[in-house]
């Protein structure tokens, strides 16, 4: 596992990375104001876009990994992401990265992802807040966030940081 201080530096890696990638997939990512709108998660799928609208907003990073040809990252996404109450949380309170374990290589490598479905959970500043893999069901999966942003709250008024919503 990577320490917080290696993981900022391999988010940031990972932006650069992206950058070059993101022209070509410009047509992927949601706007900012879909979250609000979108019956289902807006996922962003530009780290480096979603970065900036995590630091701008002070939110959290839910970043998933998934694939097409992983059948508990499709019952994650559809059942537990895919229920209502559930995406209203994640987009009202996080910046959720949709990443492709196959397509986003150099993010999986950075992030050691090596088991899907994998959800990891950053501050703006790249600490890590959680870290899980598997599917679980839309009860877990929320407490796991709920939790993830209670953390990200505390760590804030250490700081004394104004936000956290």
């Amino acid at each position: 596992m990577i320490s917080g201080k290696n993981l900022c530096a391999a988010v940031m890696l990972v932006s650069l990375g992206f950058g070059m990638t993101a022209a070509a997939r410009a047509g992927d990512a949601q706007p900012e104001s879909a979250a609000e709108d979108a019956p289902g998660v807006a996922w962003q799928t530009d780290l480096r876009a979603a970065h900036q609208i995590s630091v701008r907003h002070n939110k959290p990073l839910l970043l998933v990994f998934g694939a097409d040809w992983c059948t508990f990252c499709k019952k994650l996404e559809n059942e537990t992401l895919g229920h209502p109450e559930l995406a209203n949380y994640v987009n009202q309170t996080f910046v959720p990265v949709h990443l492709d374990y196959d397509r986003d290589e150099r993010a999986r490598e950075i992030l050691e992802v090596e088991k899907l479905p994998c959800t990891i959970i950053l501050t703006p500043d790249a600490d890590l807040l959680d870290r899980f893999e598997g599917y679980q069901k839309p009860a877990g999966y929320y407490k796991r966030l709920s939790n993830a942003k209670d953390l990200h709250n505390r760590m804030m008024q250490q700081t004394g940081a104004v936000g956290g919503r």
